[in-house]
């Protein structure tokens, strides 16, 4: 029923909870703890029974409110002692002190864990004596009907009819100094610097939130003290030497609270405490006579853990990250495992020669994410290569880059996986410079009819994937076959011929017509199933439609006009492949749930859109552009430049759309395959398919023994650890340290990066996701990000905010194709704006105002 602190094997946390299975653990190893011990979960076993047999029990599992929490208090309040109990506690007793001072605290077995902290939620009772002892107990006990408990519990989907609890009683430290403690850095998530909290007297009023304390940062390989910030600390909690505490004034309130020397100390046993249990730890400790205790130790519940593939070792070189997928491709949920290899296969079959999936290359990915290895890539390819990367992407990681001394992170030596990365990178420019070359200078029409042919024969390649073929081979040769994207060539035409009309057009205030030329672009595969979508939005027999049932009743039954179908199957055929994060190919298609197509159509604005104003607009900038050239003399010269840079710049979007054809073509099969695996009992879901990797899949396929179960829990391990991650940081070092944008607001402007040019204003409309609420027409769209399925909603949308990606992402290049203010970078801006707030965006100068909250 009791352990003492010392007791020579550790109980189980089932019957100490976490807390006190900590304080016997770092007895055991030598750690300078205040005695104790702990009443196990079975010492209560019959205070549990007799509340579970209450009356108010039963009420408080139908309904656990606060009116029923408290009166399971006064009921759990009248519990008395048994003649066990008070024999085994007085037995313990009996080796301590008679004029010790107690504190009595809980240790739920739900209780520091690395999951579920309940940090503060059980009442902690301070300086009890023997003569108040089992009254401590009790009310510590009491606590755990507190509502703030249950609410906490039902938070974390903990069930409620299980109640446990033990109770640590350990011998107070009248501390003189005392506070709480991390082994890593929670405001920047850096493994290598230890922070401290400390105050005068008791913790208390640190915990309490009484005072504000201390501050220390320290380097723990260095040993060497980074920051402090001393606070004014007027109260101190003090242990009465008879029992009990009291509230005093502190004498010199805003002196340093800990000693440069013992800063270092506390440093020392918080790292010793993360050595011992190899993972990230809290402790509150105390210092008594100069003396340094170790009053409780736990997990840090609430840090990123960096991929161990991705980690360094304390001490040695550091790498740097940026987390591209949010940039590049405009969500930041974490892919499939299938996803993610065929993604990397995809990516290296396309720019293998610079982009290396591999942790030791420039780009790795795994686990669900890509990241680009800054410091590779620095070390392999030197700062220009790097700074063009940043500069095409993030205003966030340009400012963060501003901040960072990259002479921290450049390795000594380059990488094994990148030696003769530079021949690599001339490799590719030969690769793809004939049809750069052909495109310019003699015929960048042919260039694209042959880009074209090369596409369609890559989709008819996808479209003959069987699952009885081998699944890994057959992956591996169709994104083999993603390097013919490479011959899109043709874009540089469309790049040098805006680049042309530009300077055209120097000392002319014409940037608002120079985005309007670039709407209606030839070959943009995502603005035309814009222009597909509206046009079936358009139908009087859709806009007549009752509801999705009958939507999808009609549909089934071809009832709609030969017309309307016709143009639906269309859709279907060359963009029911798309959908939210279609890179992965895990991810739902539209042609899979075509109630989703019914909604995506029920939200647009037929009446008025972006899409209504786009041909006008061009027209009108055209016109205007062309009048401005005409008085030069420059207008053939204008007209061919209009004409190259519209008919071949909007194939850039081109191969990520061929790519995703190919990938829902593998979605497909998979799914098939998955099929075949339930039915021989292997996977529970054919979704779960998505949960291995291609070499398994194959291996199952010639197998039937093959645990693919037991392959796909190992496969997830990896995702659990990560789960809890809701915001991935844009930058990351191999030491877990981030590093966070610094949102720029001048003068009531917040100030981002020009996207899309123009300005307006309108009413806030924020998403997290592309239909979680409708966005009618005239609002401002204020999101993360955003890709391809996200188009339906910039056809309403009168501005456009994100705060990820930069001119080349897909969010950008619709925003211009459609004529939209758009301004990015704007990291935190989802925490600021809210739904119908009236902003001001103006896309041309990157300023968003918010001119009514």
């Amino acid at each position: 029923m009791i352990y003492g602190f010392k007791t020579k094997e550790v109980p189980s946390l089932s019957q100490v909870g976490g807390k006190a299975k900590a304080l016997i653990e770092t007895t055991k190893a030598g750690f300078d703890v205040p005695e104790g011990f702990v009443l196990s979960v079975d010492f209560f076993d019959s205070w549990i029974k007799e509340i579970m047999s209450t009356s108010e029990w039963q009420q408080f599992l139908t309904s656990p409110t606060k009116e029923m929490c408290d009166k399971l208090k006064v009921r759990a309040g009248e519990l008395e002692f048994t003649n066990v109990q008070k024999e085994a506690l007085r037995s313990e007793l009996n080796g301590l002190s008679e004029k010790a001072v107690f504190a009595v605290r809980s240790s739920s077995p739900e209780e520091d864990l690395e999951d579920t902290s309940f940090a503060g939620q059980y009442d902690t009772i301070l300086g009890a004596v023997r003569s108040n002892l089992e009254s401590a107990i009790v009310e510590t006990f009491t606590s755990m009907m507190d509502t703030r408990v249950v609410e906490y519990k039902k938070l974390n989907e903990l069930p409620l009819d299980n109640p446990r609890i033990a109770i640590i009683i350990q011998k107070q430290i009248a501390s003189d100094i005392s506070g709480i403690a991390f082994s890593l850095n929670p405001s920047n998530n850096c493994y290598d610097e230890a922070m401290i909290n400390a105050s005068f007297g008791l913790g208390e009023t640190i915990v309490s939130g009484q005072v504000t304390p201390d501050t220390y940062v320290v380097e723990k390989v260095k040993s060497q003290i980074l920051d402090k910030k001393i606070m004014e600390k007027s109260l101190g909690l003090w242990l009465k030497e008879n029992g009990g505490t009291v509230e005093e004034d502190n004498k010199d309130p805003k002196a340093q609270a800990l000693s440069d020397n013992q800063i270092l100390m506390v440093a020392e046993l918080v790292t010793k405490c993360e050595e011992y249990y190899g993972r990230p730890m809290d402790i509150e400790w105390a210092i008594e006579n100069d003396k340094l205790y170790l009053l409780q130790s736990r997990p840090i519940t609430t840090y990123l853990p960096l991929f161990p593939e991705l980690v360094t070792k304390p001490g040695e070189e550091k790498l740097i990250y940026v987390d591209v997928i949010g940039m590049t491709q405009g969500f930041t949920e974490s892919m499939s495992v299938l996803g993610t290899e065929l993604w990397g296969l995809s990516v290296e079959s396309i720019k293998g020669e610079v982009m290396i999936c591999s942790e030791d290359g420039t780009s790795p990915t795994l686990h669900g994410r890509q990241y680009f290895n800054v410091s590779h890539t620095y070390k392999a390819f030197g700062s220009k290569v790097v700074s063009s990367f940043l500069e095409n992407y993030d205003g966030n990681v340009k400012r963060i880059f501003t901040e960072v001394d990259m002479n921290d992170y450049i390795p000594k030596k380059v990488s094994p996986r990148l030696k003769g990365a530079k021949k690599g990178l001339v490799k590719m420019t030969f690769r793809i410079l004939p049809s750069m070359m052909k495109a310019v200078f003699i015929n960048y029409k042919k260039v694209m009819a042959d880009y074209e042919a090369l596409a369609a024969e890559l989709m008819n390649f996808a479209d003959d994937i069987s699952p009885e073929n081998d699944f890994k081979k057959t992956a591996e040769e169709l994104t083999g076959k993603f390097d013919v994207l490479m011959n899109a060539g043709g874009v540089i035409v469309g790049i040098l011929s805006l680049r042309n009309v530009k300077k055209m057009f120097k000392g002319h205030d014409i940037e608002t017509e120079v985005a309007a030329l670039g709407m209606e672009l030839k070959g943009n595969p995502t603005s035309a199933m814009g222009r597909l979508l509206f046009k079936l939005a358009s139908y009087d027999e859709f806009q007549n439609t009752k509801d999705k049932n009958n939507f999808l009743t009609k549909i089934e039954n071809r009832a709609y006009s030969t017309e309307f179908l016709s143009d639906f199957d269309e859709f279907i055929s060359k963009y029911g492949v798309r959908g939210f994060m279609e890179i992965d190919v895990a991810s739902e298609r539209a042609y899979e749930n075509l109630g989703s197509v019914y909604d995506r159509l029920k939200e647009i604005n037929i009446n008025d859109s972006q899409i209504t104003m786009a041909k006008q607009k061009r027209k009108v900038a055209y016109d205007k552009m062309y009048a401005v050239a005409k008085e030069k003399g420059l207008e053939k010269k204008f007209e061919e430049g209009a004409r190259k840079f519209q008919n071949t710049f909007g194939y850039r979007e081109h191969p990520k759309y061929i790519m995703v054809y190919g990938f829902a073509r593998l979605h497909d099969v998979c799914l098939s395959l998955g099929e075949k695996f339930v039915g021989q009992g292997r996977l529970e879901d054919k979704y779960q398919i998505f949960d291995l990797h291609l070499d398994e899949i194959s291996k199952g396929q010639k197998n039937q023994s093959l645990d693919l179960k037991s392959l796909r829990k190992a496969n997830l391990e990896p995702y659990k650890k990560v789960s809890h991650i809701k915001e991935w940081p844009l930058v990351i070092d191999s030491r877990g340290k981030i590093f966070k944008p610094k949102l720029e607001i001048k003068d009531g402007d917040i100030v981002g990066d020009p996207i899309a040019p123009g300005k307006i204003i309108g009413r806030a409309k924020v998403l997290h996701s592309p239909y979680e609420k409708p966005l009618n027409t005239g609002e401002i769209l204020v999101t993360t990000s955003t890709e391809p399925s996200w188009t339906p909603i910039f056809i309403n949308a009168a501005g456009v905010i994100m705060e990820i990606g930069g001119p080349l992402q897909h969010g950008g290049i619709i925003a211009r194709e459609y004529g939209i203010p758009c301004v990015s970078g704007l990291m935190g801006i989802m925490d600021i704006v809210k739904d119908g707030d009236l902003l001001e965006v103006d896309g041309s100068n990157g300023i968003v105002k918010i001119l009514e909250a």
